[in-house]
């Protein structure tokens, strides 16, 4: 059995990964106005997707994060994960190569004046990423497994 493969690191692994979406998801649904402000710093997406990405993404983070964790779901939860995490990364990329002095948004809303450091959170989602394509990949084999007993 290779370390990958191991449930009980699948298992951490779900709960870290599922814990940051959870917590991230936070702040975000109780200030939706300060999240649409955080995205529109961004300026990447078009002005009348901002209002949406605002309400629907902290529920996406939410349920998905609750679902990893849970275990239910896992190859649907993951897969959503990963392209939320991809959609992060080309965000933050953008924003750090044209220079952006913003607030990430990541995680809190309380002061939008404080800079994050961007290149720090692409690292943290390139990290989130593999955990995440580590559970989607992995996860139908403990799962496969699991049923032939």
């Amino acid at each position: 059995m290779s370390l990958m493969s191991n449930k009980y690191l699948l298992i951490a692994l779900r709960i870290i990964v599922g814990g940051v979406f959870i917590y991230a998801s936070l702040n975000k649904l109780m200030d939706q106005e300060a999240f649409a402000k955080a995205i529109y710093n961004y300026k990447f997406l078009p002005s009348a997707l901002i209002n949406i990405f605002a309400i629907v993404l902290p529920y996406l983070e939410l349920i998905t994060g609750l679902l990893l964790i849970a275990g239910i779901y896992l190859r649907g939860s993951s897969f959503l994960i990963a392209l939320m995490l991809i959609m992060f990364i080309i965000a933050l990329t953008q924003a750090y190569a044209r220079g952006l002095d913003i607030n990430c948004a990541c995680f809190s809303l309380e002061n939008p004046d404080q800079k994050s450091d961007i290149l720090t959170r692409i690292i943290e989602d390139i990290l989130l990423l593999a955990a995440t394509i580590v559970i989607y990949t992995k996860s139908k084999i403990i799962l496969t497994k699991e049923n032939q007993k």
